[in-house]
């Protein structure tokens, strides 16, 4: 199969050499916190924060519901047309959410977001929600970059750290090759999360392979229908080394994790804790993060592997002291059957 012939196969690219330090224009994280929100609901304030909060701290971002699983998540003073979207389910059951669409009204930046059950049915859920938009290079060392790519390839948005650039290819349906050239070392090295978005259809996608190859970070998406399927989608991915999902520093505490990896470069915690991972039921895991349990917080979680399943939050994440513990990621295949799978989770706070 294509598939197989090509996540078989490696790539080397050179990367540029980045020139200055930046951070990220615009950026936000939010989590709904009922899935049936009264209208201009203020989303959960300790799991929530924002680049606008150092102009504006008395602004907080708000969601309508506007259809059955469909929200309209508003940042303010967030406005942008060159950012990505990521967000995750937070449910017991078998849900997923995916993005709808973006886009600016006025000063603010609006993420609508579609949730479903099993058979593509639209249903409401909790999820958490995180958005940015950068412009500029950094300097060696940590590395962020995304994409947002249309169902064939084509880039929608698109950030390099190094100023290299980004490449996506169309492999075949539902199968993309992402190139993010000079962010990578000789080592698998960071995070990567990936988001479907479509406007009419409900897709899931997952990162199914990645390597780090002459500088360049090759990760592979696969996206799938309801019925697991492969299919064509919109998707946001992005990958991010010694920064947090949104690529601001500050914040000094966040943290990331690849489950099949722990101890080596994908495993980064900024306040040198020791993350763990526990088996706590068929397809549920317990990711305990110490050290940067610090004041507003976000979590974002991506499947990894090449089958439909796919990896949500259980609940809330809790913070207790310094400690944070991610209270379960929870895994799926397609008909909704809890079931055993690889996963990206990615952690920070507001500081």
């Amino acid at each position: 199969m294509l598939a197989t012939a090509v996540l078989a196969a490696g790539a080397a690219l050179a990367g540029a050499a980045p020139a200055q330090a930046a951070v990220p224009d615009r950026w936000g994280f939010a989590y709904l916190q009922t899935p049936t929100p009264a209208p201009g609901t203020i989303l959960d304030t300790t799991r929530q924060w924002g680049g606008w909060k150092a102009g504006a701290p008395a602004l907080w971002a708000t969601v309508n519901q506007i259809g059955v699983g469909r929200y309209r998540v508003n940042f303010p003073n967030t406005a942008s047309r060159n950012g990505v979207a990521h967000v995750t389910a937070v449910d017991n059951a078998p849900r997923w959410c995916q993005v709808f669409q973006t886009y600016p009204s006025g000063s603010s930046q609006m993420v609508e977001v579609q949730c479903y059950r099993p058979g593509g049915a639209p249903d409401n859920a909790r999820f958490v929600v995180d958005y940015t938009s950068a412009s500029g290079v950094l300097p060696p060392g940590p590395a962020f970059g995304y994409v947002k790519a249309n169902p064939v390839g084509a880039l929608m948005s698109s950030y390099n750290s190094a100023g290299a650039g980004n490449v996506v290819t169309h492999l075949g349906p539902g199968f993309y090759e992402v190139k993010l050239n000079g962010l990578g070392n000789a080592l698998l090295d960071g995070n990567l999360q990936a988001t479907a978005e479509h406007p009419n259809s409900p897709r899931r996608c997952k990162i199914a392979r990645w390597t780090s190859t002459g500088g360049t970070i090759l990760a592979y998406v696969f996206c799938f229908d309801p019925a697991g399927a492969m299919a064509d989608s919109f998707f946001n991915l992005t990958y991010h080394r010694q920064r947090p999902i949104f690529g601001a520093v500050p914040p000094r505490y966040f943290a990331y994790l690849w489950s099949p990896a722990l101890g080596g470069g994908t495993d980064f915690n900024s306040a040198g804790g020791v993350n763990t991972i526990m088996v706590s039921g068929v397809g549920q895991y317990m990711a305990t993060l110490p050290l940067v349990g610090y004041r507003m917080t976000t979590v974002q979680v991506t499947a990894f592997g090449t089958t439909p399943d796919y990896c949500n939050l259980q609940a809330p994440w809790l913070v207790s002291g310094t400690t944070v513990f991610v209270r379960n990621v929870i895994c799926f295949n397609a008909a909704g059957a809890q079931t055993p799978n690889d996963f990206f989770l990615t952690y920070s706070s507001n500081i």
